[in-house]
């Protein structure tokens, strides 16, 4: 019998769980197989925890959407247009730090957020795009506000998100991997398929840039997640408020995504989402906000490999168990 890597997910309707279902090996060489207390590399879904960590220091009046990123990064000349909210919601033209990056990988084996920074400062003279012209999603812009969220609390990144968002929710096996031997319990290892057989695909020399990725979780502490962003538990009504709204840009249409959420239509409904694929992990965090349902999706294997498969297998569950949306 073949051994595959495989998936949790959950899905939550009314604060009340409908399904949730675990499958596959969360490690091919030990034969550990996924439960939902398996700890999956989040990816990109790491940025809606950034997201979060700027909005609290927004609704405690330590900065605004509208500050200027120049006011922590003075040598950034080329992004004095450049605001907070821009980073939030993928607008700021800001260019790719991790092209540069992998360039380097002899002198900086393991690069951090600082050196993502360095590049930012030293390898370009200009922005991709004017500010708030179009939507082009941004990794560099989430490693920025990891830095902003580390220079007004001083302390480290994983540190805030620990005492601010994941105790107060009782994420209890939420985490940010910030350090290569950092022991993780109940460690899901990532997979791509290679012909037809899958190979350990879990460490990139980037792994340790965070912001823009870098959370760890299971299917159990994630369902407390999307409540953070419609109670009153982290951040004030007002500043819930903004959390989902999209910009307008310059031409006249709007943006893609609030802060870090995406809000988009799918068959003739609204959604809001953020999915993320990295080293071998692809995941989903979809709501639907007229049925107030959560699909929330796990995998470590790269099988999902665009947006569109994503979404697509979020929806297919409901589908499957015959839940209405």
């Amino acid at each position: 019998m073949s051994k595959n890597p495989g998936y949790a997910f959950k899905i939550i309707q009314n604060k009340i769980e409908l399904v949730s279902k675990c499958s596959g090996f969360a490690n091919l060489e030990t034969e550990d197989k996924i439960q939902l207390t398996s700890n999956f590399r989040l990816a990109s879904i790491s940025k809606t925890f950034t997201a979060m960590a700027i909005l609290i220091l927004v609704d405690k009046n330590l900065l605004t959407l509208d500050t200027k990123i120049t006011k922590f990064f003075p040598n950034l000349i080329y992004c004095k247009p450049v605001t907070i909210k821009n980073l939030l919601n993928h607008t700021s033209g800001l260019p790719d730090h991790e092209k540069i990056l992998y360039q380097t990988l002899k002198n900086i084996p393991e690069p951090n957020i600082y050196d993502s920074l360095n590049v930012l400062e030293n390898s370009y003279v200009g922005l991709d795009f004017a500010v708030n012209t179009k939507f082009e999603y941004s990794n560099s812009g989430y490693v920025l506000l990891a830095i902003i969220i580390e220079l007004i609390s001083g302390e480290k990144y994983s540190e805030f998100l620990q005492k601010n968002i994941f105790n107060k929710l009782g994420m209890k096996n939420t985490f940010v991997l910030d350090e290569f031997k950092a022991k993780v319990d109940n460690r899901v290892i990532g997979y791509r398929k290679i012909m037809n057989d899958y190979k350990v695909f879990d460490y990139d020399p980037l792994n340790y840039i965070i912001g823009d990725e870098g959370v760890y979780s299971n299917i159990l502490d994630l369902s407390k997640w999307w409540q953070a962003w419609q109670t009153e538990i982290l951040l004030s009504k007002r500043t819930l408020s903004l959390a989902l709204k999209k910009p307008n840009l310059l031409n006249g249409s709007f943006g893609r995504c609030g802060c870090s959420w995406f809000v988009e239509e799918y068959q003739n409904q609204k959604i809001i989402f953020h999915d993320g694929i990295w080293v071998g992990f692809t995941n989903i965090f979809l709501v639907i906000p007229e049925s107030n349902i959560q699909v929330i999706l796990l995998t470590n294997s790269n099988d999902l490999s665009n947006e569109k498969l994503r979404i697509n297998a979020a929806v297919n569950l409901l589908k499957k168990y015959k839940i209405k949306f």
